[in-house]
């Protein structure tokens, strides 16, 4: 991954797509600190969390929270749910009662559609759609400003991936908070999202409003959109001929320049920026800039 700007302003939502291997989940580690970058800045208001030393951290770490693709595993097996869920509040600055410990405990277990009084469970004893509900209670507890949701739906049944994409919309309204939402399902970005950055190769290739997403620019992105599932129309497959790029060897150029159906001949030699080319619109790619 090399070159990403990204940034997330007011109240908005954000939903980062692209294949596997394209550096998301390596983005949202950075965004975390749970690695170091080896080079560039990441800025949270006027901070950069890069510079700061652990202990100026805990206010950054209550700010941001996360939810994993595998709650299963990003949950501590020998805490109960109620334990899990108040680590938040117990690893960052101020202190709490227990009386008011557990009322902040039932509060978001309440919020995220939880029995309160399931808190001494274990998580085995949950459902996969309800330990995703137990990773974000734990998120929201603290009250964060942003939420970084890595693949949250992947995995559920559709209704229960319906009922979570719900609970995360009332919870956002509820609380004026951000996401930032990491996903391969298109439709769950425009149901929560309002702006969409596509990633390809490690870089950003392009970045729209959600609601423009049908006529996307870059020739990955339109592969996206026409790949999409449609029920209710009968069309031909969109297959992308070749491999996504060696993350060690990158080709020269355009790094979807191998698998672009109409390149052009300086995709082959040169790397497009990524440029402003419409209001709230950017893309990578020779033939729009």
């Amino acid at each position: 991954m090399d070159g990403v700007n990204l940034t997330l302003a007011g109240d908005e939502s954000v939903g980062l797509v692209g294949e596997s291997g394209c550096g998301k989940s390596t983005l949202l580690r950075l965004l975390l600190r749970l690695e170091k970058p080896t080079g560039g800045e990441v800025f949270f208001g006027d901070q950069n969390i890069n510079e700061c030393p652990e202990k100026k951290l805990l206010y950054y770490r209550r700010e941001v929270q996360a939810v994993f693709q595998d709650a299963a595993a990003s949950i501590n097996p020998r805490m109960t749910a109620g334990q899990a869920i108040a680590e938040p509040l117990l690893n960052t600055p101020g202190s709490f009662k227990t009386a008011a410990l557990k009322a902040k405990v039932r509060e978001a277990m309440t919020q995220v559609g939880l029995n309160p009084d399931s808190s001494n469970r274990y998580p085995h004893e949950f459902s996969g759609g309800q330990q995703r509900r137990i990773a974000l209670a734990r998120a929201i507890i603290a009250r964060p400003r942003l939420i970084i949701c890595d693949e949250a739906t992947s995995g559920l049944d559709v209704s229960v991936q319906a009922q979570l994409l719900n609970l995360l919309q009332d919870i956002r309204k509820g609380n004026e908070l951000q996401y930032l939402f990491v996903t391969h399902d298109l439709a769950a970005v425009r149901y929560l999202c309002s702006r969409l950055v596509v990633m390809y190769g490690g870089k950003v290739v392009e970045e729209l409003p959600t609601a423009q997403l049908a006529r996307a620019l870059h020739p990955y992105t339109v592969a996206l959109a026409l790949s999409e599932p449609d029920l209710l129309h009968i069309k031909d497959p969109v297959i992308l001929e070749g491999e996504p790029p060696d993350p060690a060897a990158f080709p020269p150029g355009c790094r979807f320049y191998p698998r672009c159906p109409k390149p052009l001949e300086r995709c082959g030699r040169e790397l497009p920026p990524l440029k402003e080319v419409q209001t709230g619109r950017l893309v990578a790619c020779w033939k729009h800039l």
